[in-house]
């Protein structure tokens, strides 16, 4: 009889299953009253993990979302304030203000970081925005630190969720499934024996669930649903790429619309400067008359 080594990468539900089944061909055997008992302590102490990793999952899933939020709220500052610097200022002192607060990037590829780099560069932001020129400029400072702050504060606590569900892993999951392999394997043991002392030649035929997996025949039914379960997760995976899709379509739109109007104030800037040189010198040549 083999014992198939649970793996504590298999899911709970499925470690349950397992417990379940097997519990339920122990209750029928005369000499397995105490192995019940055993088992039945096992699926507990699984249902306990469960619960304990359901938690867990929500708050690691919680903190994706609220960071996921945070970052689009990010955003939204970055190109509020570049609207801010462009619409308010003109001239070099736009210029120098929109070098300062993004380098030599646009606004939209700064925004296309989760976090990390974008976060980095925003951070420097309220160093920046205090010295602007204009106090409305200044203003947005109180903005810029909230966010960052909201940031920061949605980074500690993906941190935080991440390393619970570590320690699960290592304090309550690995344990379990070490102790339900170990008696799952002494369990067999004990089958072996007795079929020795008068249980009969087959005592731990069918105990475990998973050794009869490959065996079991397909039917209708159990086809059927696992044919609907397939074209469910391919109608989810097919609506996540088609979103992937959309959203990459429109940021390639926004960069080259953003690129475009670069190039228009570009091409305005230039202009006003060589306008600027040419008023400066008719006014140089008129007073020199």
């Amino acid at each position: 009889m083999r014992i198939v080594v649970l793996d504590a990468r298999t899911p709970l539900t499925s470690l349950r299953r397992e417990l379940r089944y097997t519990l339920v061909r122990l209750r029928q055997r005369s000499w397995t009253k105490t192995w019940v008992t055993t088992f039945e302590a096992l699926l507990k102490e699984t249902e306990t993990a469960e619960g304990e990793l359901r938690k867990l999952q929500d708050a690691l899933e919680d903190a994706e979302a609220e960071l996921d939020e945070a970052d689009l709220d990010l955003d939204r500052v970055v190109m509020y304030t570049a609207q801010l610097v462009r619409t308010e200022l003109t001239g070099s002192l736009r210029t120098k203000l929109l070098t300062a607060l993004f380098g030599s990037e646009r606004p939209s590829d700064v925004i296309k970081p989760k976090l990390g780099e974008e976060l980095a560069r925003v951070k420097t932001w309220p160093a920046v925005l205090v010295a602007a020129p204009l106090a409305k400029i200044v203003a947005q400072k109180a903005a810029v630190e909230a966010v960052v702050k909201r940031c920061e504060d949605a980074e500690k606590a993906l941190t935080v969720a991440q390393a619970a569900m570590a320690g699960c892993k290592v304090k309550t999951l690995g344990p379990l499934y070490d102790k339900v392999n170990g008696e799952r394997q002494a369990l067999g043991g004990e089958a072996k024996k007795q079929a020795f002392t008068g249980s009969g030649r087959d005592a731990g035929e069918g105990l475990f669930r998973s050794s009869l997996q490959k065996a079991r025949p397909a039917t209708i039914v159990t086809l059927r649903e696992e044919l609907a379960e397939n074209e469910a997760q391919q109608k989810l995976l097919k609506d996540q790429l088609a979103d992937l899709e959309a959203e990459q379509a429109a940021d390639d739109a926004a960069a080259a619309a953003e690129l475009q109007k670069a190039q228009a104030i570009r091409d305005l800037e230039h202009q006003q400067a060589e306008l600027e040189a040419k008023l400066a010198e008719l006014k140089a040549h008129a007073a020199g008359r």
